[in-house]
């Protein structure tokens, strides 16, 4: 089902030279609409199914025609720039799609432990060993035993930001900053590909090494027919979600020099950007080295707070924080499970705060502002754990709750922390439009806790 959630106020019919960013995450499918001035015009989404062994890539595929024919009724789409969650991506042989792991899927153990003997020194890749198919190369390597003779023999494998600029285009690539997203694929500082996938033959595989902003072609002659996609429309490279959010707050002047993003969502994810070179990272805090677009080693912290929330929230889900009781909220004990940075894909066990008293039960804004409370506190150890100095921009969901954003406010005292109006979708942007305006960055106002 497509929903056009937002319109701008001077939409016109059929405008010309807009540019359409899908967005691949892990919850949602997105493709939203900007102007050629950077005016987000209209977003069409999709829930994904809950995790399971496979991606729903032809569930995807088959929303993504119907919401680009809907938009091209009313939009020129000049550009199709697509960005999407890490972790991922797809067997193809002969137009045809063998497999698109679930990265939440488990891996036997002795495939895993097989697996570990293979890897590259954390050293080497900043990658850090994951759970399940956290690890991309675990994924590729327990492809090769469920699809023997195909992967790697035959098959190509496509990156998912990648995945989805060969549908549209047809034309094979890859692109470092899903091959520098935990994979165990990349050693970021020799910028170039691990031990791992040289030896296993996967490197070539992956199709030719090309720029995030690169063309890649028009959009496939019969596509574009029945979708009334413009025959020029072009298809860029396309980039890894979290590194669109960080060229979003790049374009802004207030990061001009060093400064720290979290991007939230379904994941916390914190980068440092600029300032003094980073070396201390730890494996054990779910710690590693993304890569930019330029190919820089870009210090990453992350969390599945989005993911936390929802959980622990249970029947409250929904519920709005209230700023002016962050006090409050401040002084009621949380669950360890929540408040607590989790390893990746924990699951909180019960709602917070406990079920049980009045409070929890009664009063649903009062639960949602603990839990604000909550995501402000694990962001703010995500920093600390990068030594982040300078501005913070929030990118996404939850830099549009009030609560969260004046309690990380109030606990990063000293550093300014900024709202972004603009999400990711706005930096995938910036690879077809680079001058593109972002909207002003909104500073947020500390909280008494």
């Amino acid at each position: 089902m497509l929903r056009a959630l937002r319109r701008g106020r001077n939409h016109r019919p059929r405008m010309q030279g807009a540019v359409a960013v899908l967005d691949i995450g892990k919850t949602l499918a997105k493709l939203v609409l900007f102007s050629p001035q950077g005016e987000a015009l209209e977003r069409l989404e999709r829930r994904n199914p809950p995790p399971a062994a496979e991606l729903d890539h032809a569930g995807i595929w088959a929303w993504l025609q119907g919401a680009l024919a809907s938009a091209a009724r009313r939009f020129e789409i000049a550009a199709i720039v697509p960005m999407a969650h890490g972790a991922a991506a797809a067997l193809v042989l002969d137009g045809e799609v063998f497999a698109a792991p679930d990265y939440e899927a488990e891996i036997p153990a002795d495939v895993a432990a097989a697996y570990e003997a293979e890897r590259d020194p954390f050293a080497a890749t900043l990658s850090p060993r994951l759970p399940a198919g956290l690890n991309l190369g675990a994924q590729l390597f327990f492809l090769e035993r469920r699809l023997p003779g195909l992967w790697p023999e035959r098959a190509g494998c496509l990156l998912w930001p990648q995945f989805w600029a060969w549908r549209l285009s047809g034309v094979a690539a890859c692109e470092v900053t899903s091959l520098g997203c935990h994979s165990d694929l990349w050693r970021p500082r020799e910028r170039r590909f691990s031990d791992l996938a040289l030896r296993r033959g996967w490197s070539p595989r992956l199709g030719p090494l090309r720029r995030a902003a690169d063309i890649l072609g028009p959009v496939r002659p019969e596509l574009a027919a029945e979708l009334a996609l413009p025959l020029t429309c072009k298809v860029h490279c396309g980039v890894h979600d979290s590194n669109a959010a960080l060229l979003a707050a790049r374009a802004h002047p207030e990061a001009a020099e060093g400064f720290s993003l979290v991007s939230t969502g379904t994941w916390f994810i914190a980068a440092r950007s600029g300032g003094a070179e980073f070396e201390a990272y730890d494996p054990k805090g779910d710690m590693l080295a993304g890569v930019d677009v330029e190919g820089r080693p870009t210090p990453t912290a992350r969390w599945m707070g989005g993911r936390a929330y929802e959980e622990g929230m249970g029947a409250h889900l929904g519920a709005r924080s209230d700023r002016a009781r962050l006090a409050e909220a401040a002084a009621i004990p949380t669950l360890p499970a929540f408040t607590s940075t989790p390893p990746p894909l924990s699951r909180p066990s019960a709602v917070l705060p406990p079920e049980g008293g009045e409070m929890g039960r009664g009063d649903p804004a009062l639960v949602a502002t603990v839990a604000a409370l909550e995501l402000a506190r694990g962001a703010s150890r995500l920093l600390d754990l990068l030594e982040a100095e300078g501005p913070i921009l929030i990118e996404g969901r939850f830099a549009r709750d009030p609560a969260m954003m004046a309690a990380l406010a109030a606990l990063r005292a000293g550093q300014a922390v900024y709202a972004m109006a603009d999400e990711a979708a706005f930096g995938a942007l910036t690879l077809a439009r680079p001058d593109a305006s972002p909207a002003p960055l909104v500073c947020a106002e500390p909280a008494m806790l």
